[in-house]
């Protein structure tokens, strides 16, 4: 676990300071998933959601022979619109974490990219109250910080958007797409399985890919969901080490199909 939080820590940059802001109408449109600095990963609790991260190819990707994931395909849609449905993890139950966990209150916590929420308005209302660098509301950097304040204090609370995704405990249906009365799940990000699958980065440097936070998802009898994701053609990072990808036979084209991916932009 320690070699996984050391792995995190590098890849997302996290205690790396200071940030420099960024006009957030200068990124690629939310549907990339692109960002800049890891503030911009707003904190929620409570809520069911899909995770998307490790989804893309027709066959599993497991960390090592004793890890046994499921097959999570991103399948591009047949009729030629720019979205694939991918085959995500449903996690509905709130984790217990251990108290010695390396990762803290990070595991107990869900993300939402904020400069990737689909919904104009909500993307709008959460700039606006968290600020372009989401500094102003609870984050993964700033997680640990407000963990040992019993999250008081200035940039401790968590973002409306967090509402918005249902509540796991007294069945509280998500309201980010009101009028999808079918979608149970909305897809965001957190450390869950990251155990069963070589968690890192590998950098692709142009090409489709699935930009899958926030999305709408079904959930499925088997445990799983499926999320209708939009597609973006561009510079992507695949959410898992270049060395096990490869080892099982994976790139970064892994077509038909497409990874659920993400695009961190280095600032100048």
């Amino acid at each position: 676990m320690k070699g996984l939080f050391a792995t995190i820590v590098l890849m997302l940059g996290i205690g790396y300071a200071p940030f420099a802001a960024v006009a957030t109408e200068d990124l690629p449109p939310p549907r990339s998933d692109s960002w800049t600095v890891p503030t911009q990963f707003l904190a929620c609790r409570g809520n069911a959601y899909a995770l998307c991260y490790y989804s893309g190819p027709e066959i599993a990707t497991p960390s090592r022979r004793y890890s046994n994931p499921p097959v999570m395909p991103c399948e591009m849609d047949a009729d030629g619109a720019e979205a694939a449905a991918c085959t995500c993890y449903a996690v509905t139950d709130l984790p217990a974490i251990p108290d010695e966990s390396p990762l803290g209150p990070a595991l107990q916590f869900n993300y939402v990219l904020m400069t990737s929420i689909l919904q104009k308005d909500v993307n709008r209302a959460t700039i606006e109250e968290c600020g372009p660098l989401g500094d102003k509301c609870l984050n993964l950097v700033n997680l640990g910080t407000c963990a040992g304040s019993e999250f008081q204090g200035e940039g401790c609370q968590q973002a409306d958007v967090c509402s918005m995704l249902g509540d796991a405990r007294t069945g509280a249906r998500q309201t980010l797409y009101e009028n999808l009365t079918d979608v149970t799940l909305i897809s965001t990000f957190s450390f869950e399985n990251a155990s069963q699958h070589a968690f890192g980065s590998t950098s692709c440097d142009g090409g489709k890919y699935a930009g899958c936070m926030t999305a709408p998802c079904k959930q499925d009898e088997n445990g799983l969901t499926t999320c209708q994701c939009p597609v973006f053609d561009g510079p992507y990072q695949v959410g898992q080490r270049s060395e096990r990808l490869k080892e099982l036979g994976l790139g970064c084209d892994i077509s038909p199909n497409v990874w659920s991916a993400a695009n961190r932009i280095a600032l100048p």
